[in-house]
C-alpha cells in the first residue's frame, strides 16, 4: 500500500523530471524507469500507439527478444491481453493475481511467471496514445494504490510524450526540409529583412563561392548584383529576373517571401541557354539580312510586271499572289530583324516621351482597318502628359502592336478601349478588344515567338507573323517593365504593359 502523500510527491517529482527533456526516446525511457522505481515493479513495458491501436514505438520488458518474437508478442497482448483491454476501455486495470485473471495472456516464451500486473493508458485529449504496463513476480503485489500512482504518472507522461512527439515530428520535418533544400541542384539562399545572408545551400556555397552566412549581402561575391535584383523584383512585382554574376554566368532569379524567415531566393543557371539564344539571334539576323536583298529584287520585278498591259487574267492573279507572299515575307523579316536588334540591346536612344501623345499619333494609322470592321474606339487617357523613358520608335511599336491586334481580332461592329494610367511611379498602358477571348491554358504562351492561338485564328481568320507580342515583350522588358494579359472566352481580351515612369522634376 502506497501512502497518498508519498504518491502525490512521487507524481510531482516524476512530472518535473519528465518536463526537463523534449527528446522522445529519452522521455520514453524516463517514464518507464521512474514508474518502475516508484511502484517497486520487477519490470515494465511502454507502448506509443496510433489512433487504431497500432504500436509506433515500444520499450519492452524483455528487450532481448528478436524483432519477430517481439512483434508477435505485442500483437498478442494488444488483441487478447490486458493491454488491449485497457486500450479499448480507456481506463487502467489491475490484475492482482494473473493466474486467475482471464484478461492476462501468458506468452509462450515467457520464462518468468508474472504474479501481478497493471496497465494504465496514456490519455491525451480523450485519445489513448500510449500504454504503460508494470509486472511483478509476486501475486497480489500490486493494489489500487499502485494503480492510482501509475495512473497519476501516466497522466503527466501523456502530456510530456505528446510534447516530445510533436517536437520530434517538427524536428524531423525540419531536418528533411533542410536536406531537401541543401541537396537541390540549384543555388538557394535566404536573405532577411536587414539584407543579411542567413542561409545558403550546398550548391550556393560551391557555385556562388559563398563562404559563410550571417554576413551582409554586400560582402558576398555577387551580393550587390543580387541585392539590386531583389529591389527590382520587389518594385516590379515580376516573379523572376535575370542577374549577371561577377564570373560572367547568368542566373534566372526568383523569390518567395516567407513570414518570419525572410526572402527565399532560387537561382537557376541559364548561361548556356543565353549563349544558345544569342547564337540563334545572330543566325536569324544573318539569314534575315541575306534574304532581304533578294526579296527586294523579287518585289521590284513583280511590280514592273504589274505595269504590263498584255498579262492574262490568270497571270495577274499569279502576280498578285507573288506580291502578297513577298510582302508577308518582308514583314516577317522586318519583325525578325527588329527582335534581333532589341534582344541585342540595340533598341535605340532612350529619352523621355509622352505616352499620351504617342497613343494619339498612332491611332490614326489604323483608321482604315477600324472603319472596314465598323469598330468603335474609346480612349481613356490622362489630360496631362505621361512621360516614360524609351525610344520613340520602340514605344510606338508597343502601341501599334496592341491596337493592331485589337482591330484584327475584334468581331465586326465591336469596341476597342485604349487606356493609359499612371500609379506609384509606373505607367500602365492597355488595349481591350471585343474578340473571341483566350482560354487560360493558352495565355502563358501568348508572348512566345511565333505562337498563335489556334481557336482565335479559326474564329477570326486573322493572319500575322506571330512575332508582334514577343517584340512588345522584348521592348517592355528592356526598359525594366512587364507585359500582361487578361482574357475571358466569349468576352474579349485586354493586353497591357507596365513601364517605369519618368521622375518628375
Amino acid at each position: 500500500m502506497i501512502a497518498y502523500t508519498t504518491s502525490a510527491e512521487t507524481v510531482y517529482t516524476v512530472a518535473r523530471q519528465l518536463n526537463s527533456s523534449l527528446d522522445l526516446d529519452e522521455v520514453l525511457g524516463k517514464v518507464l524507469s521512474l514508474t518502475v522505481d516508484a511502484t517497486g515493479a520487477t519490470r515494465g513495458s511502454l507502448f506509443l500507439l496510433d489512433e487504431q491501436g497500432r504500436v509506433l514505438r515500444q520499450i519492452l520488458a524483455r528487450p532481448d527478444q528478436s524483432p519477430e518474437i517481439s512483434r508477435r508478442n505485442v500483437n498478442m497482448v494488444m488483441e487478447h491481453g490486458l493491454a488491449g483491454w485497457v486500450f479499448r476501455h480507456q481506463y487502467g486495470a489491475l490484475a492482482a493475481d494473473t493466474t486467475k485473471d482471464e484478461r492476462w495472456v501468458r506468452l509462450p516464451d515467457d520464462d518468468e511467471i508474472t504474479g501481478s500486473a497493471l496497465v494504465v493508458p496514456l490519455l491525451y485529449q480523450e485519445r489513448v496514445n500510449g500504454l504503460l504496463a508494470l509486472h511483478h513476480l509476486q501475486i497480489r503485489f500490486f493494489d489500487e494504490s499502485h494503480l492510482a500512482l501509475a495512473a497519476g504518472i501516466a497522466g503527466q507522461a501523456a502530456i510530456a510524450l505528446e510534447n516530445a512527439r510533436l517536437y520530434t515530428e517538427v524536428k524531423e520535418e525540419r531536418e528533411s526540409l533542410f536536406k531537401l533544400i541543401n541537396g537541390m541542384p540549384i543555388p538557394v539562399v535566404v536573405v532577411d529583412h536587414r539584407d543579411t545572408l542567413v542561409f545558403a545551400n550546398q550548391s550556393a556555397r560551391q557555385r556562388l563561392l559563398v563562404k559563410q552566412v550571417g554576413v551582409p549581402l554586400e560582402q558576398v561575391s555577387g551580393g550587390p548584383q543580387l541585392k539590386s535584383a531583389l529591389t527590382k523584383l520587389g518594385q516590379s512585382g515580376n516573379g523572376h529576373i535575370e542577374v549577371k554574376w561577377p564570373d560572367g554566368r547568368v542566373y534566372n532569379v526568383s523569390i518567395n517571401n516567407v513570414s518570419k524567415v525572410g526572402t527565399v531566393v532560387a537561382m537557376d543557371d541559364i548561361t548556356q541557354l543565353k549563349e544558345l539564344d544569342k547564337m540563334k539571334t545572330q543566325f536569324v539576323e544573318t539569314v534575315s539580312h541575306d534574304l532581304k536583298n533578294p526579296l527586294g529584287v523579287v518585289m521590284g520585278f513583280a511590280q514592273l510586271l504589274e505595269s504590263e498591259q498584255n498579262l492574262s487574267e490568270s497571270g495577274q492573279v499569279s502576280l498578285r499572289g507573288i506580291l502578297k507572299s513577298a510582302h508577308n515575307m518582308q514583314e516577317l523579316i522586318s519583325d525578325l530583324l527588329d527582335l534581333a536588334q532589341i534582344e541585342a540591346g540595340m533598341a535605340g536612344e532612350v529619352q523621355p516621351h509622352d505616352m499620351v501623345r504617342l497613343v494619339l499619333d498612332t491611332l490614326p494609322n489604323f483608321a482604315l482597318q477600324i472603319e472596314e470592321k465598323s469598330l468603335q474606339v474609346k480612349t481613356d487617357l490622362p489630360f496631362e502628359p505621361v512621360r516614360v523613358p524609351g525610344n520613340r520608335v520602340r514605344l510606338s511599336q508597343i502601341v501599334a502592336n496592341f491596337v493592331s491586334n485589337a482591330a484584327k481580332y475584334s468581331f465586326d461592329g465591336g469596341q476597342i478601349l485604349v487606356k493609359l494610367t499612371r500609379t506609384d511611379g509606373s505607367v500602365n498602358f492597355s488595349v481591350t478588344d471585343s474578340g473571341p477571348g483566350i482560354a487560360p491554358a493558352r495565355q502563358a504562351q501568348l508572348f512566345q515567338k511565333f505562337y498563335r492561338v489556334p481557336e482565335v485564328h479559326a474564329a477570326t481568320g486573322a493572319t500575322g507573323t506571330g512575332l508582334g507580342l514577343s517584340i512588345v515583350k522584348a521592348i517592355v522588358e528592356s526598359y525594366g517593365g512587364r507585359v500582361w494579359v487578361e482574357s475571358e472566352v466569349g468576352v474579349g481580351s485586354t493586353f497591357g504593359c507596365t513601364l517605369p515612369a519618368c521622375l518628375e522634376s
